[in-house]
């Protein structure tokens, strides 16, 4: 029977440490460890062994330690970055070790999405922009190098131990939708259609005049009305999607119909009956945290559910308050790490992950899922054609499937719609989902 017991050393400890060696070795790796601080029974041990110092220690595998994780305080410092085996890395560093970077600080460093609790000068919305990211400026962020740190910590293991096995690890394919607006001119009132058709009358659309008419009386289908073809899809690639509802108060930013119309009610029950759901957290909600509760509430009552999950609305992120806030109104997942501007993987990781709260120094119980591709993102701010977004989704996916990872898509209604903004999109989201659902061909 072969050994199967790692044991890892490191004269330090610290709960960055254990945060980044549980994240590494038993959630990416499905590895059982053993750490410890003493030198003597670190030497003793016959078995496969991992040391994290400042220098080697006999045979054992030797990983050179940074002092990220073994520091308290948040600061901005110098990164070296570099290349091994065509991988990005960062913490890049002279010494002579297994590795010439480390592995650990890297992975910490980008997951714990360290930089953004640095100042920086947000976007319009208040958000981290993509591009002063260290991975968009190294040019890594469409590639989840976390997942490849993980296998080539996995790759030494078993060049220094060959009896060691470790359990195997599939791609997957997660499809999200977050549903802004239920409808584009269905319930949304006289007066917000009274100044639908003024704006088109002063544009000049008058097809779009006739459209909304007919939408309204009822004798065509509202264009943001997709979810019945959603439904086909998802039975005809089993999938099991989640969808994310804004149920916040009408605003500047949160324009959604009301959440108290029969129509909206039933849609949501409609779509939770079949599919995991989850509450989109409002743009207001930022301001006024007790909205939280208040929209987790509401989409409760209509699906029958206990609500549990969340992302928020245009991805309005702000480390660590917003994290703390929606854990303490009872979310125990969220779907917000990714980018608003950019495709990629905005943590460095193609794996769900829990969140580390630096400004307490602790883990925490709350489940990240990030997602590598927004549709809005490659067509309102990346001004993609749709054959250029399923290109590049395609690619992001073939990323992740080098690692076996979650390939998570975030959809939007209106953009699946022939009718609407981005025609031609519904026939490449099926292409899509196709393509990110088929299995890794051995």
């Amino acid at each position: 029977m072969p050994n199967q017991s790692l044991l890892i050393y490191s004269p330090r400890n610290s709960p960055r440490l254990q945060y980044t060696l549980q994240l590494i070795f038993k959630n990416l790796l499905g590895l059982s460890y053993e750490f410890t601080t003493d030198r003597s029974r670190f030497s003793a041990f016959g078995g496969a062994k991992l040391s994290y110092a400042k220098t080697p220690n006999g045979e054992a595998i030797f990983i050179y330690a940074e002092e990220l994780l073994f520091e308290s305080d948040i600061k901005l410092f110098s990164i070296p970055a570099g290349t091994f085996n065509e991988i990005k890395t960062i913490f890049h560093h002279p010494h002579t070790a297994a590795l010439p970077f480390d592995p650990f600080a890297a992975t910490f460093y980008l997951v714990s999405r360290y930089e953004e609790y640095l100042p920086f000068k947000p976007d319009k919305h208040g958000r981290f922009p993509a591009e002063l990211s260290l991975s968009y400026k190294e040019g890594f962020h469409k590639v989840p190098v976390v997942n490849h740190y993980a296998l080539l910590l996995k790759q030494l293991i078993i060049s220094n131990y060959p009896d060691f096995i470790f359990p195997e690890k599939k791609y997957q394919f997660q499809l999200t939708y977050d549903i802004d607006m239920v409808f584009a001119f269905r319930e949304k009132g006289v007066l917000r259609n009274v100044g639908g058709f003024l704006r088109s009358f002063i544009a000049f659309n008058f097809r779009e005049i006739a459209f909304r008419m007919k939408v309204l009386t009822r004798l065509q289908q509202d264009p943001f009305d997709t979810f019945d073809y959603q439904q086909l899809l998802h039975e005809k690639y089993s999938l099991r999607p989640v969808y994310f509802f804004l149920l916040g108060d009408h605003s500047m930013y949160d324009k959604n119909i009301d959440w108290r119309k029969d129509a909206f009610r039933k849609v949501v029950k409609q779509i939770a009956d079949k599919n995991e759901t989850g509450m989109h957290a409002s743009y207001d909600s930022n301001r006024f945290p007790e909205k939280i509760k208040i929209e987790k509430q509401r989409l409760e009552k209509m699906s029958g559910r206990n609500v549990f999950r969340n992302r928020q609305h245009f991805l309005k992120l702000q480390f660590p308050d917003t994290y703390q806030k929606l854990f303490a109104a009872g979310i125990t997942e969220d779907y917000t790490i990714g980018y608003s501007s950019q495709t990629g993987f905005r943590a460095g990781i193609a794996s769900s992950f829990y969140f580390y709260d630096l400004q307490k120094e602790i883990s925490t119980k709350l489940h990240i899922h990030p997602f590598a591709a927004m549709d809005a993102a490659m067509f309102y701010n990346m001004k993609m054609s749709p054959d250029a977004a399923l290109a590049q989704s395609k690619q992001l996916a073939d990323e992740v499937k080098k690692v076996n990872g979650t390939f998570t898509f975030l959809a939007h209604n209106d953009l699946i719609s022939n009718q609407g903004p981005w025609k031609g999109w519904q026939q490449n989201f099926e292409a899509l989902i196709s393509y990110c659902n088929a299995p890794i061909e051995t």
